[in-house]
């Protein structure tokens, strides 16, 4: 609804809402339309042949003609003369006000026309005869001037003054009287007379004239707090014998109205310029709001309809159609005369009605400007070289053709036919341009078509014609226009448009659609090389806003992008293909340093949406020199200084771009950041403020206070208040952001709602409050699922998530476990904290949610990283869908061929050993592979330095990690690990060398551990070794500790020294079935030793054991939630049980995660026999006697299948 009032509220701002009297006269209850097919309707239309007013059938039925036609003769000489002095003085008057005073004054009684007559506007139509068609162009297009003058103007003040001259009924009465030439009325006619004609044929007609306006109605109902007037249907016509009725007494009644010597009341010119004028008053309402008016065989094609078409039968019927709102409003500003003369208050009634008049005129201006091209190109008969003298004089001309398009689509009255219409008559003047000079169109004129196609997003095949004629002009001219030269504003103009344009195309497997596409393509590119190469030669010549919109056209096209850089950015895009791509790189290089030099000098002439522009488009494009990084720099001190000059769309763009960028000033992020704040944070947009938050996440802006939002984990004391919030301008903007998005979630489209999430979890940020609400509105209830996310704003989305259980850690670590709301640490933490946070029903769904709608759309269309950090997130939190990483395995066996990044390796191996996700072994074999094809040197080689040049040592020792745990050994994995982590050497200030890191974290050296003992007892024939004296000399510095995120933490789930209650429990009654044992065994290295294994000397404390029999080397672990996985999905299969042992089948929905596997094969391989007890079968034993007899019955069972 506020998009469908826009048009109105300037109209209606002035007027009390309880003074408005918005009432109709003369509606009469009329049968409902008939029905018929629109391909009916143009069937039969295009049978009658109807094409415009002269060659339309005449009608059997007759009303008398008008009386007064015999005796209206032509202006004398001295009236025509005496009229060109009034329309001189027109153009000396200085406001709105005197103009309008000096209409009535030229149209009231005491005037004279020259002819003995007494008259006036108000009792005449048209102006009675006292101002022609050149008078009321240049009242219009004055009033317009005042109105851009006003525009421009800050002052409120001179914004109220022209509020008030809309409203005026001085106003009303000259755009009646336009309105009422435009119709073709004879000016002699009589107010009275008129009104009888006007209101006869309503009845006769039987036609509802306001069709297609109840949308209008409603908008003026709602805002004034009335009821809508009438139920108007859209004017159907389906009947022939309607249609040649309502034609013919459409005629019949015009016949008395109009001088039938007068073709066209307006002149091409004119007709142009009201156009114009209505346009830049706006008091024309868009279409939306007013469906456009258009005769029933001008039929859009399929899916290009702008909102329902009010139909009519003939340009007749749209005359009377005009008048009836002329007569409406004349009998509201009577009424409204009549009451202030009682002493009553006026209200501005009529001003609904005088907006919808204005859309109607326009929309009569439209159809005949159709009829007369439609009728133009019939006499060519596609010739365009055989067109008579009437056909080439009589049509609009470049120039006036350029301001009505201009004019149709500011005021968003434009459609495909009338747009499609326009633009081929001016190819067939610009094709006759070699034989007359006067048509040869000039490139203001071509410039200016092309931005009204793009402000009214029409796209329509001539369109492509006419970009082929400028590509093909300006290459023939070597950079000239039919012997003209573009100007900066034109060519940016120009840039701006076929951008835009182009961004709005779709794409279509159709052959025609396809080959049209390569031609626009072609055109658009050699085109837009002029564009960069004027830049170039004239760069100084370019003002801001016509720099900043040429970038900004490079960019969204994608012309010249660099794609050795490229951007890490969140949108997929779609760029113009270009014959020559290497070559324009290299011209949008030279001309984005020219642009970036001569910019940085004068950066304080562009304003705030022009710099934003300028950002965006070196961003996008990815030009990174020390040219581009300086005029980066100076960007960010314009947002700085002047950020209360940026409006809000420019405030989070420019943000975005310069976190792109790197350009992390922080100046200016504070200052876009204090824009977002509780007090202006709802004039900002959901893009503009994901932007903002994107971009101080990327950017890496963490706020002061950066717990205030986690209400699960920090309690209220540790959290501070909101005048806290309100010192620090970041904190400030992620609470007054969060708090938008959970006010109005449904406002907020997918990628904005997964850009902020992923902002929150990105720097940090726990907000338990806001990650449940958009949970709710994607998987509650009624929410709106992820069938219609990206796969990458659904694997960011799945991220955000995991990410946010996973800071859990942080605070643990900022607060110490005695004073958060959780009481475990690990992976366990992580779940649990989710639960807590959204909902465990929840946060499930969630993650089915996205596994089916990931399954769904075709993991295919999932880059690799989106994969990675979709099973990632899925591991984090101990959830495994078996589909979706079924059909991931498959999707990387299939992505072989090309290079999949370490992160990625890692990320995926790492997942499906966390979750035991059981891969097929030529999986693990095929990275193997993989990974030595892409560390290799030139000559096949592999050495420490090539693989740092592809992995970081974290991950080499994850990848290592997942091997032990899958029980998979690939020698060229295994060397390829070994290698990039100790070198050939062993020596680490070499490896600290070529990694460029300060050794290995420490969570890496108790990995390998596990990893070395696991290779040696199963894989022995590697004969891999660490290095002697290890881990002395190889890990972190105190000082250097990695700020990378511990994604395995292995080994704290291998050497746990808590003890639970349940684990206490069960000892206890282990103990009473006369079980010795003691709790949490350490296996350190000399213990080990004393019964003949070999571990490294380091670390002594190796393996735990929650309840252990030493003298026996039988162990019982007591596997409470942190050993399971959760399994999601109903296809769920079962482990296969020949691979381990059968106690760890899958109950129900849970599994043994990856970790606990990897243990019990550990002690196994040292000899000890291991008893699992799953916590839920321990939990649900009611009394002592039922434990004691639960754990002499696992004993005996355990004892017997060992002896077997």
């Amino acid at each position: 609804m506020a998009c469908s009032v826009s048009w109105v509220l300037l109209l209606l701002s002035c007027i009390h809402h309880d003074k408005l009297a918005y009432a109709f006269t003369g509606h009469h209850k009329r049968p409902p339309p008939l029905k018929g097919s629109s391909s009916q309707i143009k069937e039969m239309t295009t049978k009658l042949q109807i094409s415009n007013p002269d060659t339309q059938p005449k009608s059997k039925q007759s009303y008398p003609k008008n009386p007064n036609w015999k005796k209206n003769p032509k202006h004398t000489s001295k009236m025509r003369n005496y009229l060109k002095i009034f329309n001189v003085k027109l153009t000396k008057c200085n406001s709105a006000t005197e103009l309008l005073q000096m209409f009535m004054d030229q149209t009231s009684y005491k005037s004279d026309n020259y002819n003995g007559e007494v008259t006036t506007a108000a009792t005449h139509l048209a102006g009675a005869r006292k101002v022609n068609s050149v008078n009321y162009a240049t009242c219009l297009h004055r009033l317009a001037k005042f109105a851009s003058d006003t525009n421009n103007n800050y002052s409120n003040r001179d914004v109220d003054e022209w509020k008030t001259t809309l409203s005026d009924p001085r106003f009303a009465l000259l755009l009646c009287s336009v309105a009422e030439m435009g119709a073709r009325v004879d000016a002699s006619t009589s107010v009275k007379d008129a009104k009888t004609v006007i209101e006869q044929w309503e009845i006769d007609s039987t036609m509802n004239i306001d069709a297609g306006m109840k949308a209008a109605d409603d908008v003026l109902s709602d805002i004034v707090g009335i009821g809508s007037i009438g139920n108007g249907d859209s004017g159907s016509i389906s009947s022939m014998n309607e249609m040649d009725r309502r034609m013919a007494l459409a005629e019949s009644a015009m016949n008395q109205l109009i001088d039938p010597r007068r073709k066209s009341a307006f002149s091409s010119r004119e007709c142009s310029n009201i156009c114009w004028a209505l346009a830049k008053i706006r008091v024309a309402p868009p279409s939306h709001a007013l469906a456009l008016g258009r005769i029933a065989y001008m039929q859009h094609e399929p899916g290009s309809i702008v909102g329902e078409e009010r139909l009519f039968v003939s340009i007749d019927e749209m005359c009377l159609d005009v008048l009836s709102s002329c007569f409406k409003i004349r009998n509201q500003l009577f009424e409204e005369a009549r009451r202030r003369k009682a002493g009553g208050s006026g209200g501005g009634g009529w001003i609904p009605e005088l907006s919808r008049l204005a859309g109607k005129l326009m929309d009569l201006f439209a159809v005949q400007i159709i009829q007369d091209y439609s009728s133009r190109r019939d006499v060519s008969d596609g010739d365009t070289t055989n067109v008579n003298d009437y056909g080439n004089k009589k049509a609009f001309n470049p120039q006036e053709m350029a301001s009505a398009l201009w004019a149709f689509a500011k005021a968003q009255r434009a459609d495909d036919v009338l747009f499609a219409g326009v633009a081929e008559e001016l190819l067939r003047q610009t094709a006759m341009a070699k034989v007359d000079e006067e048509l040869k169109p000039k490139p203001q004129e071509f410039a200016n078509t092309l931005w009204a196609f793009a402000t009214a997003g029409v796209r329509v095949q001539s369109l492509v014609k006419l970009t082929k004629v400028m590509a093909d002009s300006l290459d023939e001219g070597n950079g000239e226009f039919f012997g003209g030269y573009f100007k900066p504003q034109e060519f940016a103009n120009s840039a701006w448009a076929l951008a835009t344009l182009h961004s709005k195309r779709t794409n279509s497997d159709n052959q025609n659609l396809s080959e049209s596409n390569a031609v626009e393509d072609d055109a658009i590119v050699r085109n837009v090389r002029w564009v960069a190469r004027n830049i170039q030669q004239q760069v100084e010549q370019f003002k801001p806003q016509e720099l900043s919109n040429s970038i900004w056209a490079f960019a969204t096209l994608g012309f010249g992008y660099d794609e050795s850089i490229g951007l890490n950015v969140h949108n997929d895009y779609t760029y113009v293909v270009s014959d020559n791509p290497s070559e324009d790189r290299s011209l949008v290089y030279d001309t984005l340093e020219v642009v970036a030099q001569d910019a940085l000098q004068r950066l304080d002439k562009f304003k705030g949406q022009e710099l934003n522009n300028l950002a965006w488009g070196y961003a996008r494009l990815g030009h990174r020199t020390s040219a581009a990084q300086q005029l980066f720099q100076g960007i960010a001190d314009q947002l700085a200084k002047r950020v209360y000059h940026f409006k809000p769309q420019d405030v989070g763009t420019t943000m975005w771009s310069l976190a792109v960028v790197e350009c992390p000033d922080p100046a200016a992020f504070r200052a876009g950041a204090s824009r977002l704040d509780f007090q202006h944070i709802r004039m900002f947009k959901p893009q503009e403020m994901s932007n903002a938050v994107w971009a101080l996440a990327t950017a890496g802006f963490a706020p002061k206070y950066i717990d205030v939002f986690d209400t699960t984990l920090v309690p209220d004391n540790l959290r501070p208040s909101m005048s806290d919030i309100r010192k620090d301008e970041i904190t400030e903007c992620y609470a007054a952001v969060a708090g938008e998005l959970m006010r109005r979630t449904h406002e907020f489209k997918d990628q904005e709602l997964k850009d902020i999430l992923w902002a929150f979890s990105k720097i940090g940020i726990r907000h338990p409050s806001l990650f449940k609400t958009v949970a709710q509105r994607i998987v509650g209830p009624k929410g709106r699922g992820f069938s219609t996310f990206s796969p990458q704003g659904l694997g960011n989305t799945v991220w955000a998530f995991a990410r946010q259980a996973q800071i859990t850690n942080d605070v643990v670590h900022r607060y110490g476990l005695d004073r958060v709301n959780i009481g475990t640490t690990g992976r366990l933490a992580m779940y649990e904290t989710s639960c807590l946070d959204v909902g465990e029903g929840l946060i499930k769904e969630v993650f089915i949610s996205a596994a089916e709608a990931a399954l769904g759309l075709g993991l295919d269309r999932f880059k690799s990283q989106d994969l990675s950090n979709t099973c990632w997130s899925y591991s984090t939190l101990g959830l495994l869908h078996t589909g979706f990483f079924r059909q991931v395995e498959q999707q990387i066996m299939n992505r072989m061929r090309y290079k999949l990044n370490a992160q990625e390796i890692a990320n995926i191996l790492w997942s499906f050993a966390t979750l035991n996700a059981q891969p097929d072994p030529a999986l693990v074999d095929a990275l193997s592979t993989h990974m030595y094809q892409f560390c290799s040197n030139k000559d096949g080689s592999i050495d420490e330095y090539s693989i740092a040049k592809v992995f970081k040592r974290q991950e080499l020792a994850n990848v290592a990690w997942s091997c032990a745990v899958l029980g998979r050994y690939p020698k060229k994995m295994m060397d390829i690990i070994y290698l990039g982590l100790f070198g050939t050497t062993s020596d680490p200030e070499t490896m600290k060398k070529a990694h460029g890191d300060a050794g290995l974290e420490n969570s890496s050296l108790m990995t390998m551990y596990y990893v070395q003992y696991a290779v040696e007892v199963e894989a022995p024939e590697l004969k891999l070794s660490l290095p002697h004296g290890f881990p002395n000399g190889w890990h972190e510095d105190d000082s250097n500790l990695s700020n990378d995120i511990d994604d395995d933490q292995t080994s704290s789930s291998m050497l746990q020294l808590t003890v639970s209650k349940l684990q206490q429990d069960v000892s206890e009654s282990l103990t009473h079935i006369g079980f010795e044992n003691v709790m949490e065994y350490v296996i350190d290295t000399p213990s080990n030793r004393a019964v003949g294994d070999e571990l490294p000397e380091n670390p002594d404390e190796f393996l735990s054991i929650d309840i252990a029999n030493v003298d026996k080397r039988l162990g019982v672990e007591v596997d409470g939630p942190g050993h399971f996985v959760r399994l999601i999905d109903k296809g769920k299969t079962s482990m296969t049980k020949q691979n381990v042992d059968n106690q760890f089948e899958d109950r129900g929905e849970n599994r043994v995660n990856g970790p606990t596997l990897l243990k019990h094969r550990l002690l196994t391989a040292l000899g000890w026999k291991v008893i699992h007890i799953p916590y839920w079968e321990y939990q649900y034993l009611e009394n002592e006697n039922e434990k004691r007899e639960y754990c002499r019955n696992l004993m005996d069972e355990s004892s017997s299948s060992w002896d077997r």
